[in-house]
């Protein structure tokens, strides 16, 4: 399997992805699955995004194929974590995930500093442990890791 890395942040591309992310990480493309891809700006993401790497967005449902037939190493980022667990439902197979950002939402509770998290949220993170999938948070890579795991129980 060519993903690198997966990874959840309701922000897409900014710059922690860029400027801590990217260098760290050997990967040619970041895959970008989403339900609600006419409302993406494809082009400030690729703006956003160094010329050496390839941008591709999907519908969640055509990502596992498109990941499974891929002969790129792939940074996998998300939106949320109803696109990654349907990515799984569709038959990706992945052993972690990455929780870098999930911002405030009305009835959500604070995890991390950049982390909330509602009823929804905790019930997706549920499945995603019982299949067990390591998840930590983490904002970049000299962060310290912390076990989304653990604090599920």
């Amino acid at each position: 399997m060519p993903i690198i890395f997966a990874r959840v942040d309701d922000r897409l591309i900014h710059g922690q992805i860029v400027q801590a992310w990217l260098p760290e990480l050997n990967v040619d493309e970041i895959l970008i699955p989403c339900y609600k891809e006419s409302c993406l700006n494809r082009g400030l993401l690729r703006l956003s995004l160094p010329y050496e790497y390839e941008l591709t967005i999907l519908d969640p449902h055509a990502c596992a194929r498109y990941a499974a037939e891929s002969k790129r190493r792939i940074f996998l980022l998300m939106g949320s974590l109803k696109e990654f667990t349907d990515l799984i439902k569709d038959g990706l197979q992945i052993k972690s995930l990455n929780i870098g950002g999930m911002h405030f939402k009305d009835g959500a509770q604070k995890l991390d500093d950049n982390v909330f998290l509602d009823a929804d949220d905790k019930q997706f993170l549920k499945l995603i442990r019982d299949l067990g999938i390591q998840i930590e948070t983490r904002a970049v890579p000299s962060s310290a890791s912390v076990s989304v795991s653990e604090a599920l129980q």
